[in-house]
C-alpha cells in the first residue's frame, strides 16, 4: 500500500514538472518603438517590435497602428508563429514627436509584465523609429543589438547619464529631479548618439546637444572617467582647442538659506566642480612644464566650463526642469510639509544659480605634475 501510494506521489509531482515554456517555440522581443501614426490618425499608436533570429544576426521587425501597446501585442500575436515574450527587452524607442506628448502611460503599460527588466534602456529617437529597426548597418548584427552595444559603450565612459526603466521611473516619481534620456538619431550610414533628452515629468521638453552632453554629466553627477572638448580656450591672445581625458569630478551644491522659499524668497545656488584631468591635446606654443603658463590654461579651462554649465542652466530654468536635481538638496534642508508647499518648478526657474568650476591638470602625457 505504501509503495503504491509512493509511485502515486511521484506521478502527481512529475506532472507538474511539465515546462510550458520551450525556447524554440518563444519570440523574444530586443526592441519595442512606439511613435505617433500620423495626422490620419492623431489618437492612433505605431508600434514596431523587433525579434532577433535564432542566428542572431537577422530580426524579424513588425509595426502596426493601434489604439494601444496591448492591442498592438494582439496583432503581432497573429502575426507571428511563436509566443512572444517581454523578457529580453534591451531599448524602448519613443518617436520625438510622441515623447513631446508623454510617454508615461506607455512606460507603466511595459512595466507591469513583471518580466520585462528595470535594465531596458529608454530612447528618444529622432527619425523613423520602423526604419531605424529594419535597416541593416555596417556594424553588423541585428538592429536592436548595435543599439544595446553603442548605449553601453557611451554610459561605460559617462558621456551620458544612465537612462533606463530604474532611473527613469525613479526620477518620475521624485519631485526634487527630473528623467532624462538618450537622443538616437539615424544618419545614412549609421546611427548616432545625438545628445540627452530632458523631461518635464513625462513630456519632452528640452535637448541637451551631443556637444555638450559631458558638461550635463558634470552636473548631475560626480563624474570618474571620461573626456572633455573644449574648442575654445583663452590663453592670452590665442584661443586654442583643448582635450583633457581620464577626468575625475566631484560637484557639491550649495545654496542659501531656505527661510522664506515659500513666501517668494528668491533662492541662491553655487554649483562647485572640482575637475582633475590629462592633457594629452594641446596645440599651443607655450611649455606647459612652465607652472605659470599652465595657471593661465587651468583658469582658461575653468572659465570654459564655467560658461558651458551656466548656458545649461539657462536652458533647463527656461524650461522650468530640473534635470540635476537641486530640488533634492534644497528638499533635505527644509520640513517636508514646506517643501510641499513649494512650487518648485517656479522657484528653481527664478533661482540664481552659479557654476563655479576648478579645473586643474594632474599630468600632461607622460610627464605628471608633482
Amino acid at each position: 500500500m505504501k509503495a503504491a501510494a509512493c509511485w502515486l506521489l511521484m506521478l502527481v509531482c512529475l506532472a507538474g514538472c511539465t515546462d510550458q515554456r520551450v525556447l524554440e517555440k518563444m519570440g523574444f522581443i530586443r526592441t519595442i518603438s512606439f511613435d505617433v501614426a500620423g495626422q490620419d490618425n492623431a489618437n492612433m499608436l505605431k508600434v514596431t517590435i523587433s525579434i532577433p533570429k535564432s542566428s542572431q544576426n537577422e530580426s524579424i521587425v513588425y509595426t502596426t497602428v493601434a489604439h494601444s501597446s496591448k492591442q498592438a501585442r494582439a496583432v503581432f500575436d497573429r502575426q507571428n508563429d511563436r509566443r512572444l515574450v517581454n523578457g529580453q527587452i534591451r531599448q524602448i524607442l519613443f518617436g520625438e514627436a510622441l515623447a513631446k506628448q508623454g510617454i508615461w502611460k506607455h512606460l507603466d503599460a511595459t512595466m507591469r509584465d513583471p518580466s520585462v527588466g528595470i535594465h531596458a534602456h529608454v530612447v528618444v529617437a529622432e527619425g523613423d523609429t520602423e526604419k531605424m529597426l529594419s535597416r541593416k548597418y555596417p556594424q553588423g548584427g541585428t538592429a536592436g543589438e548595435y543599439i544595446d552595444n553603442l548605449l553601453r559603450a557611451e554610459s561605460a565612459t559617462r558621456d551620458i547619464p544612465h537612462a533606463n526603466l530604474h532611473t527613469f521611473i525613479r526620477d518620475y516619481y521624485d519631485d526634487g529631479i527630473e528623467p532624462v534620456a538618450t537622443i538616437l538619431k539615424e544618419t545614412p550610414s549609421s546611427l548616432l548618439i545625438d545628445g540627452v533628452a530632458l523631461f518635464k515629468k513625462d513630456k519632452y521638453v528640452a535637448r541637451v546637444p551631443a556637444a555638450d552632453k559631458m558638461y550635463f554629466g558634470l552636473l548631475r553627477d560626480s563624474v570618474d572617467t571620461g573626456e572633455l572638448n573644449m574648442d575654445d580656450i583663452r590663453m592670452g591672445k590665442e584661443s586654442l582647442p583643448v582635450s583633457l581625458s581620464y577626468i575625475h569630478s566631484r560637484r557639491k551644491i550649495r545654496f542659501s538659506s531656505v527661510k522664506g522659499l515659500t513666501a517668494g524668497t528668491p533662492l541662491k545656488v553655487t554649483i562647485h566642480l572640482r575637475i582633475r584631468g590629462s592633457l594629452l591635446e594641446f596645440y599651443g606654443g607655450e611649455a606647459l612644464d612652465n607652472a605659470a603658463n599652465q595657471k593661465k590654461l587651468e583658469a582658461g579651462m575653468s572659465r570654459y566650463v564655467e560658461e558651458k554649465c551656466n548656458a545649461l542652466i539657462a536652458l533647463m530654468q527656461q524650461n522650468k526642469t530640473d534635470s540635476i536635481g537641486i530640488g533634492q538638496h534644497v528638499r533635505n534642508a527644509m520640513k517636508y510639509a514646506s517643501w510641499r508647499q513649494l512650487e518648485w518648478d517656479d522657484t528653481f526657474s527664478k533661482a540664481d544659480i552659479t557654476v563655479r568650476a576648478d579645473v586643474k591638470i594632474k599630468d600632461i602625457g607622460k610627464l605628471t605634475r608633482s
